[in-house]
This record gives C-alpha cells, sequence and structure tokens, in this order.
C-alpha cells in the first residue's frame, strides 16, 4: 500500500465538511489529503513525518478572499507609518520623526489616518498640504486614509508629482495624480510579495484573493494594484516560491471613471500566466469600482447624508442615468468574455443599481458584491436566487459603526454589512480583510462576526465564510475549502485545544500544498 508523506493525528480537525464535520488524523501524499478519519496508522511509513497535534485544532488553509497584499506590504514598516492617529499635531510629530531618520529627499509614507477620528478635522477645520510642510518641508509626504480612497500630501509631495490645483487632500482617483510620482522600495514588488506571504502563512493564510491588479491600479496603493504586482507574482509561482494560492482580479479602470472603453481594451488583450501552475495563481475576473466609500459621502445612497447630498456611481457619465448605463455595459462585456465580476459596491442604491445590472446578465457565473454594505433583502434575495456572492469585511464593519451612526442612525448599525441576512436568503458570503484597510488576521474577523449584534454568526459559520465560502467564490470548492480526502493539503493548526479558545490562540503550523511553511 502507498504510505503518506505526512500525517497529523491525535488533534481535533474542524473539516468545515458537512459529510465529515469531525475528525483527529489527516493524512497527506504528494501535496493532496488521502485521508481524514479516527485512525491513520495504515498510511504510516518509514519515510513518513508523523506530527502529534496533542489534541490542538487543525483546520482548512484560512483563504482571505479580499486582501490587498502588495498593497498591505508596502503600507507597513519599514516602507510606511502607521498615521492611525488622533490628530493633525500627532500625525505631524509621527512625520517630523520619520524625518529625522529619512535620508535627504526621500519619500516619507503612511496609512490609517481617519477624519472622523482628527481632532482638529472633526472641530471643523480642513486638512491641508501646509499641516505636512510643517513637520517635513523638504521631504516629500504621502499619507493613505484608512480606506485606501483618500491620499494627504504635502507641497513637496505635489510639486514632484507636477500637481498645482491641490490643497493637499485627493480623493478616489485624483490620487494617482501623486501616488505615480512614488517610488517602488528597493529590492521591487517580488521582495514585498515574499515577505507578506511568509507573514499570512504565520497566520494559517493559504489562499487570498487580490482584488484589482491591472493598468487602472498602476498609481494606487502606491503601485500596489498595478500591472507590475501581477508580474511579481508569476515569477514568484513559476519558480515556485509562491506560497499561497493567489486568485487575481484584473483592473482595467481606476477607482473613479471606470469605463466600458478601458474594459473593452483589457478584455482584448488579458495579462498572460503562462507557465503558472492555475491552481496557485490564476486571474479569476475583473475589479469595477461602482461607488465611493460613506466617510467622504460618496457611497450612492437612497438616504441622504448630513450634507444633504446622496453620492453617486463613479462610473463615467455626467448624470445617474448615463452612469448607470456605462456601468451596465462594463459588466455585460465582462461576463460576455466569461470572467467573473467582483464589483465594489457600498451605498444602498449603488447595491440595487448592480444588482438590478446582474439580474440582466444570462446566468452561468459567480459574480459578487464586494463590500455590500447598505444590501437590503431584496437585493439579498436576487442575489440569492441568481447563484451569485458577497463579500464583507466584519473588523471593517467595527471600525466604521461609529461613523454609519452618524450619518445615518443607529438602524443602519445593526443592518450594515448583513452577514446573518446574507446567510438566510442563500447568497454564498466570504468574509475577508481587506488589508491594507485592516490588518489580515481572520481572527480578528471571526470575533468580529460572533460578537455582532442582529447581523453576528456562529463560530462554525464564521470559519465557514473564510474557508468554504472563500473556495467557492474562487470556483475552487472542488479541491480546496474543506479538510477532505482529494482536496490540496492546505492546513492551520491552532494552539488552541478547544473551539473557543481559536481566537485567542496562535497558530503553530500552516501546511501548503503538502508542505510545512510555517514555522519555515
Amino acid at each position: 500500500m502507498t504510505t503518506a508523506d505526512l500525517m497529523l493525528v491525535n488533534g481535533r480537525v474542524l473539516t468545515m465538511d458537512p459529510a465529515l464535520p469531525y475528525a483527529s488524523s489527516v493524512a497527506v501524499r504528494d501535496g493532496e489529503i488521502v485521508h481524514v478519519g479516527e485512525r491513520a496508522a495504515r498510511w504510516a511509513g518509514p519515510r513518513t513525518e508523523v506530527i502529534d497535534l496533542r489534541g490542538r485544532l487543525l483546520l482548512p488553509g484560512v483563504n482571505d478572499s479580499h486582501l490587498h497584499a502588495v498593497g498591505y506590504g508596502l503600507h507597513r514598516p519599514p516602507f510606511c507609518l502607521d498615521v492611525a492617529l488622533g490628530s493633525v499635531a500627532a500625525v505631524q510629530a509621527e512625520v517630523a520623526h520619520a524625518v529625522r531618520h529619512a535620508k535627504p529627499g526621500a519619500w516619507i509614507r503612511g496609512i490609517g489616518w481617519h477624519p472622523g477620528r482628527l481632532a482638529e478635522v472633526a472641530a471643523g477645520r480642513a486638512m491641508t498640504s501646509a499641516d505636512l510642510d510643517a513637520a517635513a518641508p523638504d521631504h516629500p509626504v504621502v499619507l493613505q486614509d484608512f480606506s485606501g480612497h483618500t491620499v494627504w500630501a504635502n507641497s513637496t509631495a505635489l510639486r514632484l508629482a507636477g500637481v498645482e490645483s491641490s490643497e493637499g487632500v485627493l480623493h478616489h482617483g485624483e490620487q494617482s495624480l501623486v501616488m505615480r510620482a512614488v517610488p517602488h522600495p528597493e529590492g521591487g514588488l517580488a521582495a514585498v510579495v515574499r515577505d507578506v506571504v511568509a507573514e499570512l502563512n504565520r497566520l494559517g493564510i493559504t489562499s487570498f484573493t487580490e482584488p484589482g491588479l491591472g493598468p487602472g491600479g498602476e498609481e494606487a496603493f502606491a503601485g500596489g494594484m498595478s500591472s507590475a504586482a501581477l508580474d511579481a507574482y508569476a515569477g514568484l509561482a513559476r519558480s515556485g516560491e509562491l506560497t499561497a494560492r493567489v486568485s487575481v482580479l484584473g483592473l482595467p479602470s481606476p477607482m473613479s471613471g471606470a469605463s466600458a472603453a478601458d474594459t473593452r481594451a483589457w478584455l482584448a488583450d488579458p495579462p498572460r500566466l503562462d507557465g503558472v501552475d492555475p491552481r496557485v495563481l490564476r486571474l479569476l475576473g475583473v475589479k469595477v469600482f461602482a461607488d465611493g466609500i460613506p466617510p467622504s459621502e460618496t457611497a450612492w445612497m437612497r438616504e441622504p447624508y448630513p450634507s444633504g447630498g446622496h453620492g453617486a456611481l463613479c462610473t463615467r457619465g455626467e448624470s445617474d442615468a448615463e452612469r448607470v448605463a456605462e456601468l451596465e455595459e462594463i459588466m455585460r462585456l465582462v461576463h460576455a468574455a466569461g470572467h467573473q465580476l467582483g464589483v465594489h459596491v457600498v451605498g444602498s442604491k449603488g447595491v440595487d443599481a448592480v444588482t438590478a445590472s446582474l439580474a440582466a446578465l444570462p446566468g452561468g457565473a459567480r459574480h459578487y458584491l464586494i463590500h455590500g454594505q447598505f444590501a437590503g433583502e431584496a437585493a439579498l434575495a436576487t442575489l440569492a436566487g441568481l447563484g451569485y456572492g458577497i463579500n464583507l469585511q466584519p473588523v471593517l464593519q467595527a471600525m466604521e459603526s461609529d461613523t454609519t451612526r452618524a450619518l445615518f442612525g443607529a438602524d443602519w448599525v445593526e443592518r450594515e454589512w448583513p452577514a446573518r441576512s446574507a446567510l438566510a436568503a442563500g447568497v454564498n458570503t466570504a468574509c475577508s480583510s481587506d488589508a491594507p484597510v485592516t490588518g489580515p488576521d481572520w481572527r480578528a474577523g471571526v470575533v468580529a462576526l460572533v460578537a455582532r449584534r442582529g447581523q453576528g454568526l456562529t463560530l462554525e459559520e464564521a470559519l465557514g465564510t473564510y474557508t468554504r465560502a472563500a473556495a467557492w467564490q474562487d470556483h475552487a470548492e472542488g479541491w480546496k475549502g474543506t479538510v477532505s480526502a482529494g482536496k490540496v493539503a492546505d492546513l492551520c493548526v491552532s494552539a488552541a485545544t478547544a473551539p473557543d479558545e481559536l481566537v485567542d490562540a496562535p497558530v503553530d503550523l500552516t501546511v501548503f500544498g503538502g508542505r510545512i511553511v510555517h514555522p519555515g
């Protein structure tokens, strides 16, 4: 009989497979699970590596189904400051400290500020480039907000980028005016990918979706959403250095002004991934930005913002009708080309417009809403009937609940990011971090899901959104997402010995394709 390469025994296996929910042992050969059950002794051979789990929990490898990995890598030390601070003065102090330790003329980058949490802005004072000039008169400074939708830059950065008509705060697609001037770090994007994937492996993450790489992202996240980022992934995949399964959405258009013309051009000559194992790196579809976000009052809402506006779609067009028509044409083109659609849409009116556009398409795809923060019951019922999905960010919900309350009232806090309602409606519901908007630790997402009022999930349901449901989104439920015989051996071993300890326990072991990648 053929023996196993690796056996994990005496554990508590949460398979996420309804056909066999629990087991105590797993056997692996040639990167594939060959046994899940109570006894695996018959798979042991003289060269089999046997790991005694000593009662620890074993899960499928975690799948973060919306994670800007390159952008995350570029927006943390040593490349980036953490400026998630409570005042403009505190941000100035952090920038000034970085300047004192920087080489002459070096770019100072940061991420994390939130307009609603800066004391001076909350008191009614606008942020300007002059605030950053005071801390860094000679170094270019670019600070991304928490969401990736707004940049705050100083005069030196604006001058080097050739921007003349800005007060220092640029929203959505305007960010490219300055972000295109930010240089890549030493070692290039491949070095960033290696570093980030190693961190993800330490968290038990073996799969993730990179949601938007292409010509529309050349200046977003300091190049973290560019075509060059996809090239970096491809190079690592070809050399066998990529220790996570990456699903990519192409990005034909920028964050503002998505157009059918851009989409046609991209579809006419999509990126090629020759020589790459499609179970390691795949181009699955197209990312479309349909609207913005509530803090900048750019999500398209039926309900008015305090300012009286409603936001709008961010596709090209001079009127709501023209923008809706452009969105419909973009979605039609992508669907007709056989690609998956991942549509960033947040506002209640935006969700309804996207859902209506999806309903007009013929079936047979696995399109999904990204965020869907204010999706109502009618939209969820439509998605369920079409067999489409939704991708939610539970940590972001916890972060933004105060903003939602201030903008639209307490009732919306209970209904936004509708995890429970989506599952109840029968919508495939995957959850994710949206790093670098939040950190990539899935355990924080599980905590937020279980703690929710109104839209909360059970622990098992929450784990399913990071494993089984994410595999469905990847068109990969037949070969990953559960601990089942015949699936790839992507596994996460927690130090926890009981499910209620899982969110507080470290990850002890990560297996990718039958190979132990953490600890390295």
